[in-house]
């Protein structure tokens, strides 16, 4: 994938999964369909297909709102920054939290963008420390002072929460971050 020379146009990929994930809210909540059933119920068929609509699915408007934000801001840093290998950086965030998710979580109805967020912001935050160069640092250390919170969330706190899905997004970002970091163009 080409850089994205322009604020636009590192936005698009984020703004296309916001407005998949608002549509589906949408369509939800104004004809009253049970979308989490396509969630990511571990280790079960049926929750196969959570791994591809799982993102797009949220449980309230709160729960929409506080993933829409930061996949927006976090999403466009990727791709303006690391255009040449945001595309990739971004499927990784989606598929492999979502198949990590599938194959390790509890028991449960895993739902909403919460765990391609954990692996944007990961990837962002040790992207700079494995690469060393100014550029990466700067920005690792701005995404570390904005999300530095987002730590706590690996953590199981809450039970209606996946903190799995915070898990497994953090270790897709830290293990893509690791195996991006040694190529020479990346933006």
């Amino acid at each position: 994938m080409a850089a994205q020379s322009s604020l636009f146009g590192s936005s698009v990929v984020p703004l296309r999964l916001v407005f998949l994930m608002w549509a589906t809210f949408y369509i939800e909540v104004m004809f009253g369909l049970p979308l989490s059933a396509f969630g990511i119920e571990p280790r079960t068929f049926h929750g196969l297909i959570g791994i591809f609509t799982a993102p797009l699915i949220h449980g309230d408007l709160l729960h929409l709102i506080s993933n829409t934000i930061p996949m927006i801001f976090l999403g466009c840093v990727l791709f303006f920054f690391y255009g040449k290998i945001g595309g990739q950086v971004f499927f990784r965030a989606y598929f492999w939290t979502n198949i990590l998710v599938w194959l390790f979580a509890r028991p449960a109805n895993h739902i909403g963008a919460s765990g391609v967020v954990y692996g944007l912001a990961f990837f962002l935050i040790s992207f700079g420390f494995f690469r060393r160069d100014f550029m990466s640092i700067f920005i690792s250390t701005i995404i570390l002072l904005l999300y530095g919170g987002i730590f706590y969330g690996v953590l199981p706190t809450d039970p209606h929460i996946s903190w799995e899905s915070h898990f497994a997004g953090a270790l897709v970002g830290i293990t893509t971050a690791v195996s991006f970091s040694k190529q020479k163009s990346v933006n």
